[in-house]
């Protein structure tokens, strides 16, 4: 069984890998051809003049003239013909092969003949990293300053219409002493004004979806864990959902370059530190969500050389382009490259332990594997395409693999987060069910308890009476008995009326937790009025007045007569026990909101406040000169519990007491209840 769970987890792996890779592959094929810059681009005549469409847009990739080390205006071009090389946009990364040292900056001029009519727009995607433009002979502006001696690097893009009518001459300045990549990196766009607005406002119409959705996960998902951890602090912290917000917020930040483009920085070494460093910083929360959820346990040493070298490098790309370059231009060239292949490096490595977790089958590797390989695969597209494809509109293929990665672990969050639902639906139900079955042993027990205690006051119970009954025939016959033996004999009397009395109470007590109580609709009015014409003989044998005040608005609650007939009765007799001959008892019935409350008050002496907070306590009393047990409030107070309602005391010592008991009405009295 278990040879077969490991082939089918090898055979699902082989068809996730494959299949992720084929349609990656099919989707860098599709984008590659639609919106591909080196594609789409403008078509050269004999006399390396390119064609302005007349509608629509193209790229200005090919037919470039390169004058490295200089800065060339128009009028420097007036009937001469200069030495100079011919490129296309992106065959240069920098001016490190024109430089003996090797250094990459400088300034360069790049010259490139138009052939078409009408209004057009140039749109000018970053140059790096200062730039000046100028159409037959004017400047049309550029950002940044291009001169050495006021070199000012600005990133931004920018946009240039200007009149062709047959030919036109377009010259541009560069000047880069900043970043590892310069000049014309990245082909201008030329075409009729209408095409190049839209091509721009779905350009940021793009990126914005990728910036914002990916922002929204981040924050929801960093609300989320902060939320779960102050709810369950004790429980630990799940940082899976922590480590996706970080790696969908380092996505955001990364991809939201378009918009900083439109507004110009002057800060180019910082802005593409930042870059770069939200970039490494995807690749470390991949690895802490990869390890977190798959493999917690295995591989530790490996986790913690490839956290340190990511998160390393997450500094390291912030402090290299700021001071490294600034001192050893030729690092400059090592720089790039390295970046790349690191980033592909990470992608097999993500993917390999990808591979590993779904061969031990483990949950949601599959949808991990599809992440890592369809970032892997942009990545290494990406390198290899360096010159052969650049966007109009879209992504590079390295941030489409990076937003895979965002979309397929938020898949994973939700496929997790059902889970979870699931179990804690399946922990409850198993929770309730362990609660009743454990209810219901309780019971049981109870009810056995109480089954045994009454069977043993019931057998101590006869021998006791029997005791009593001769210590009684041997005092009332007087058979020689002296008066000292005498005096024994009715102190036996009396422990045996003692015990007899506290079995009684055992047996209560023993009645009241042997089985829950058996409830019924009960009318309080009716109820009272009998239980007063019951007792109201009783209590005038003890001397104080009985009255009854009881509503006549019909009060309806759910109860058991007997338990509620014996707390009223404990409370009555405690009543009249503290109440002089010529004071007075009182029962009495109102409601409050969806309760009915049942008063027992007198005119007794009294509750000292020291003793309050206690009465209500098993074998607290307060009369222990008449024999009482301190059992008949606490008996009173379980049974109002019992009964889900609640019992008070309000006493002035000389003054009297009252209990006031709240019952639920039932729905039948109150129309406000369901």
């Amino acid at each position: 069984m278990k040879h077969a769970t490991s082939a089918k987890s090898i055979f699902q792996t082989v068809l996730v890998f494959a299949g992720t890779i084929i349609l990656t592959m099919l989707g860098l094929s599709a984008v590659t051809c639609y919106d591909n810059k080196y594609i789409t681009k403008a078509t050269l005549t004999q006399d390396h003049f390119c064609l302005i469409p007349e509608k629509g847009y193209c790229s200005l990739a090919d037919g470039w003239e390169l004058y490295p080390d200089t800065l060339l205006a128009p009028e420097d071009f007036s009937g001469k013909t200069l030495p100079h090389y011919s490129t296309w946009a992106g065959e240069y990364p920098n001016l490190a092969l024109f430089h003996a040292d090797r250094n990459p900056y400088g300034a360069a001029t790049w010259r490139l003949h138009l052939q078409g009519s009408g209004n057009v727009t140039l749109y000018l995607q970053e140059p790096l990293c200062a730039a000046e433009v100028f159409v037959n002979g004017s400047c049309l502006g550029g950002p940044g300053e291009v001169s050495f001696d006021h070199y000012s690097p600005l990133l931004r893009d920018t946009a240039y219409s200007f009149f062709v009518d047959g030919k036109a001459e377009l010259i541009i300045q560069t000047a880069n002493y900043s970043h590892y990549y310069g000049g014309i990196w990245y082909a201008p766009i030329i075409g009729d004004t209408d095409s190049v607005s839209r091509l721009i406002a779905l350009r940021m119409f793009l990126f914005g979806l990728l910036f914002f959705s990916s922002l929204t996960l981040s924050l929801f998902c960093i609300a989320f864990w902060r939320r779960q951890n102050s709810t369950y602090p004790n429980n630990g912290s799940d940082f899976a959902a922590f480590y996706f917000g970080m790696l969908s917020l380092s996505f955001a930040l990364r991809i939201c370059y378009p918009f900083l483009r439109l507004f110009g920085i002057p800060l180019v070494r910082t802005i593409y530190a930042f870059e770069d460093a939200a970039a490494m910083s995807g690749i470390y929360f991949s690895i802490q969500i990869v390890f977190f959820l798959f493999l917690p346990d295995i591989f530790k040493p490996l986790k913690k050389i490839l956290c340190i070298l990511s998160l390393g490098l997450c500094f390291a790309v912030i402090l290299i382009p700021l001071f490294l370059f600034a001192a050893f231009p030729g690092s400059v060239l090592w720089y790039g490259p390295f970046i790349s292949w690191y980033k592909v490096s990470m992608a097999v490595i993500l993917t390999s332990l990808t591979v590993y977790g779904c061969f031990m089958g483990l949950p949601h590797t599959n949808t991990a594997l599809a992440a890592t390989a369809a970032n892997g695969v942009c990545l290494l597209y990406g390198v290899l395409s360096i010159g052969y494809y650049e966007p109009f509109i879209g992504a590079y293929p390295e941030e489409y693999g990076a937003f895979c990665m965002v979309i397929a672990f938020a898949v994973l969050m939700v496929q997790r987060s059902q889970e979870m639902a699931k179990e804690n639906v399946t922990l409850s139900l198993h929770l309730q069910e362990e609660v009743q079955e454990k209810t219901k042993h309780l019971q049981e027990l109870l009810m056995e308890r109480g089954q045994l205690i009454s069977e043993l006051g019931h057998d101590m119970k006869s021998p006791l009476t029997s005791l009593l009954n001769m210590a009684q025939i041997i005092r009332l016959n007087d058979i020689m008995l002296d008066e000292d033996t005498h005096r024994r004999i009715l102190k036996i009397e009396e422990q045996c009326s003692i015990l007899s009395e506290r079995l009684k109470n055992i047996q209560e007590i023993a009645a009241d937790t042997s089985a829950p109580i058996q409830r019924e609709p009960i009318m309080l009015n009716t109820f009272l009025a009998d239980f007063y014409q019951n007792y109201h003989p009783i209590i005038e044998l003890y001397g104080p007045n009985f009255l009854s005040k009881i509503t006549p608005r019909p009060c309806r609650i759910m109860g058991n007569p007997e338990q509620l007939y014996r707390a009223l009765e404990n409370l009555l007799y405690n009543a009249a026990d503290f109440t002089l001959p010529d004071g007075t008892i009182t029962l009495s019935l109102a409601t409050d909101g969806s309760f009915a409350c049942i008063g027992m008050s007198d005119t007794g002496c009294g509750i000292a406040k020291e003793d309050l907070p206690h009465i209500f306590e098993h074998s607290y009393t307060t009369r222990s000169d008449k024999g009482g047990q301190g059992l008949g409030l606490a008996i009173a107070r379980t049974i109002v519990l019992e009964h889900a309602g609640t019992i008070e005391v309000v006493s002035t010592e000389g003054k009297g007491t009252s209990f006031t008991i709240s019952l639920p009405l039932s729905a039948a009295t109150n129309p406000q209840l369901p």
